[in-house]
């Protein structure tokens, strides 16, 4: 029953954090200023609510979490954000292996940052007009761009590159890592449709570099991490099958 009613909660608190998102980011150009809106559960122990959790595992949960209740969200959204950021800021390179089952191929797929945030770049992120709910720790997190920084995005908004949007999930027990599981499977969704759509003959393999083109949609679905993404699409190579 308190387990329903936890999922029950995040499952309400999703729909608000996505309305809130909507009406707040609508107006905000991601040119020079960077905004996202990102949370953290308080309760970053999965399952500590559950009746059958022991009071030993439940005092060594406090103990890890600290007397400051809010102490490790703000650390769980601190760790997130140069994630993000790079994403919107700096892009990822990607690779992507479709499934042939004809050939017995197996998909994959890979993702990494084209540039990884300094600890400087890190420093200038700002976390601006925090709140909370029953459940949740709310932030808005920015960060602004440099002169170099500005002149990368706009190289990328002065060409028509393709644009993908994708969706990807995992368990919300995976914690950050979940959240980065799931943002690698939305740019997969992406890729993949992409791939399926617009490329004639099933490549062997295709690469390239997105860059973010809005904030990160990351919510909550049939308790699971939900993130939705949207890219510009740069495609660096396709190889393709020489023979079947």
């Amino acid at each position: 029953m308190v387990s329903q009613m936890r999922f029950k909660r995040l499952f309400f608190f999703t729909l608000i954090f996505l309305l809130l998102n909507s009406i707040f980011s609508q107006d905000v150009s991601q040119e020079r200023l960077v905004r996202i809106l990102l949370w953290a559960q308080k309760d970053v122990y999965p399952g500590y609510f559950d009746e059958e959790i022991s009071e030993k595992e439940r005092a060594n949960n406090v103990a890890r979490a600290g007397d400051n209740e809010f102490s490790v969200p703000v650390r769980k959204i601190k760790e997130i954000s140069p994630f993000m950021l790079e994403g919107m800021v700096y892009g990822w390179n990607f690779s992507y292996t479709p499934y042939d089952k004809a050939r017995g191929v197996e998909e994959f797929f890979e993702f990494e940052p084209v540039q990884k945030f300094s600890s400087e770049q890190i420093g200038r992120i700002s976390y601006e007009n925090p709140w909370t709910d029953e459940a949740n720790l709310f932030a808005w997190v920015e960060f602004r761009r440099d002169e170099s920084q500005l002149s990368l995005y706009k190289s990328w908004t002065s060409i028509v590159n393709p644009r993908i949007r994708g969706t990807g999930y995992a368990k919300l027990s995976e914690g950050f890592d979940g959240i980065q599981k799931a943002t690698g499977e939305a740019l997969k969704e992406a890729v993949r449709n992409y791939e399926r759509t617009k490329i004639k003959t099933k490549p062997k393999e295709i690469s390239g570099t997105v860059l973010m083109t809005k904030e990160p949609q990351i919510g909550i679905n049939s308790g699971r991490y939900k993130v939705t993404l949207e890219f510009f699409m740069e495609i660096d190579r396709i190889v393709e099958y020489r023979v079947f």
